[in-house]
């Protein structure tokens, strides 16, 4: 029986943009420590991983060599900043291509049939990344260094991305805007009411790529049965049309109703519907082929209920269960069933499966 491969190393907890900042080191070590109770660091059914640096002309593909010689320099020089809430450290540019390296290596063991699936948890995260812009506490694009492996490397011509952290995947997203063999969806807070202001249900897609881009900007406040919904309408007819072969998620526990700096209404049980759902998803069409990149989430016990659930549904063990509660509003509800009325009218790839 294969196993899931976790991708851990202890650089991803020395990069650090500044004290007190909300994505700390402190959000991996509480993932990690949950996993560890859980006794899974023992099991032999997790292999855990430590990455080794990415080729960089696998990155290249999705960012400019001038900003990553840029990342390297501001980093060997001990840091600095390029937003005022997004910076690097000593560590910064050895811990991104760690992440992204052990992102390569476990699509690649799982093509090769060596692990069933895996979860990169990795510091700095990357969907915020662009071209040549360091954004949204984000320096490389993690998720889509994968994705372009995938296709590039293996022929892939359905990989299907799911973001569900709370703020918009933009830089995901614009990667593969004119792509028809990337599909990203992508469920966050609406982009009126949190950075980074985008992820609009009109952002489609633009050339081959139109309608490879699905938005549902959720209301805030918007939790489990509103996902749930997402989830029914919208996210199991898109697969069943898309047929993915592999399935790539973006995870954000910032989705969380206790998050610091998110105003979304999920439970851990929300939360954990998803992660079963994807997984049935990815076991229909893609023979199981699924891997999750660590995104946000800045409470610390959400990080880690969140974080030991995904390993938990990825390994197939009993996922256990949190006593976390949350009562979603009618009107999210009502918004909620708006936006899908809309969405299964507008969205190309689900014009078929319209009732």
């Amino acid at each position: 029986m294969l196993g899931t491969d976790l991708v851990y190393h202890e650089v991803f907890t020395k990069h650090e943009m500044s004290f007190g900042h909300p994505e700390s080191p402190d959000r991996l070590r509480s993932a990690m420590a949950y996993i560890k109770r859980g006794g899974y660091l023992e099991d032999s059914h997790l292999n855990l991983l430590t990455p080794v640096p990415v080729n960089m002309e696998e990155v290249y593909k999705i960012h400019g060599k001038a900003y990553l010689d840029g990342i390297q320099k501001k980093s060997s020089e001990g840091g600095g900043f390029y937003t005022p809430d997004t910076a690097v450290n000593t560590y910064t540019y050895e811990a991104a291509i760690l992440a992204a390296g052990g992102g390569v290596e476990v699509v690649d063991r799982i093509m090769a049939g060596d692990s069933n699936n895996a979860f990169v948890l990795c510091r700095p995260p990357g969907h915020h990344a662009e071209y040549d812009r360091a954004f949204g506490f984000c320096f490389i694009n993690n998720i889509a260094v994968a994705a372009h492996h995938l296709v590039q490397n293996y022929g892939l011509s359905r990989v299907m991305i799911i973001d569900y952290d709370a703020h918009h995947g933009n830089g995901t997203q614009n990667t593969f805007y004119s792509s028809n063999q990337v599909l990203y969806v992508g469920l966050h807070q609406d982009g009126r009411t949190l950075f980074p202001g985008s992820g609009f249900s009109d952002e489609m897609g633009a050339g081959q790529g139109f309608g490879y881009t699905v938005n549902l900007p959720m209301y805030p406040g918007a939790g489990d049965v509103s996902y749930e919904l997402a989830f029914t309408e919208i996210i199991e007819p898109l697969a069943d049309v898309f047929r993915p072969e592999f399935i790539l998620v973006s995870v954000g526990f910032d989705c969380h109703y206790q998050d610091p700096l998110t105003s979304l209404g999920l439970t851990t049980s929300g939360i954990a519907m998803m992660n079963a759902r994807i997984k049935r998803i990815a076991s229909s069409h893609a023979s199981g082929k699924l891997t999750y990149f660590l995104e946000g989430g800045y409470n610390l016990d959400a990080m880690g209920m969140g974080s030991l659930n995904v390993l938990e549904e990825l390994m197939g063990v009993p996922v256990t269960e949190f006593s976390d509660t949350y009562t979603e509003s009618e009107m999210c509800l009502e918004y909620t069933n708006t936006l899908i009325e809309e969405t299964l009218k507008t969205a190309p790839l689900l014009s078929e499966v319209i009732k």
